[in-house]
């Protein structure tokens, strides 16, 4: 990915002006960039606080998490309500996960197919208990289903998701009736590439963003 004019998007999340860089994805699609990773540790301690005070009052016994950009979400959305525990589902195959349960997830950033997976010997941190399935940007919405749904399977009462950034809109349909469960701290539109620049794709905004929308070439 390479950086893209206007080169940043500017979004407020948890109180306070973020500014993505604009990357280019290939030759049509653009990108506002989150990668909390590298935002340091008071912006995951503050989005931490800020999800788990949207979650405090379902008491969640586990927060769960999937690799790699949802972890540090996980670990301080748990560390503000509380819990010792959480749980990370992967991605990445490993030895310890040849018979664990999966689901394909496909995501934005990535043209590979991928599975989430959870090790069949945490099941029993999930079975019977009541979980809030978290991760960083939710976009076309499938690693988050594909999360909630093996929280599902593994017996668990999913209770809320929480993401630090929603992008566009597609997530609703992908989810669904689920949709109801998300909290957000932000959330950005989608880029298409025209003229050399990105810029927003209207059908990727939610009615309230609409008016703040300046009239922009759709790409051939």
């Amino acid at each position: 990915m390479r950086l893209i004019a206007p080169h940043h998007y500017d979004v407020e999340i948890a109180g306070k002006t973020e500014r993505l860089p604009m990357l280019a994805l290939d030759e049509q699609r653009a990108i506002a960039l989150l990668m909390d990773i590298d935002m340091g540790l008071a912006f995951a301690d503050r989005v931490g606080r800020a999800l788990a005070e949207r979650f405090a009052a379902l008491k969640p016994d586990v927060v769960v998490g999937s690799a790699t950009l949802g972890i540090p979400v996980a670990m301080e959305v748990s560390r503000h309500l509380g819990l010792d525990r959480y749980l990370i589902l992967q991605k990445s195959p490993k030895f310890h996960l040849a018979d664990a349960l999966f689901e394909p997830v496909r995501s934005i950033t990535s043209d590979t197919p991928q599975r989430l997976m959870l090790d069949r010997r945490q099941v029993p941190l999930l079975q019977g208990r009541r979980v809030v399935v978290v991760d960083d940007v939710i976009a076309t919405g499938a690693s988050i289903a594909a999360s909630m749904r093996l929280a599902r399977r593994a017996g668990a009462t999913v209770l809320a998701a929480g993401t630090i950034l929603t992008e566009g809109i597609a997530w609703r349909e992908a989810l669904g009736e689920d949709a109801a469960l998300v909290h957000r701290l932000g959330r950005i539109p989608r880029f298409f590439i025209a003229g050399g620049a990105a810029q927003i794709d209207p059908a990727s905004l939610e009615p309230d963003m609409l008016p703040d929308l300046e009239p922009a070439p759709m790409p051939h």
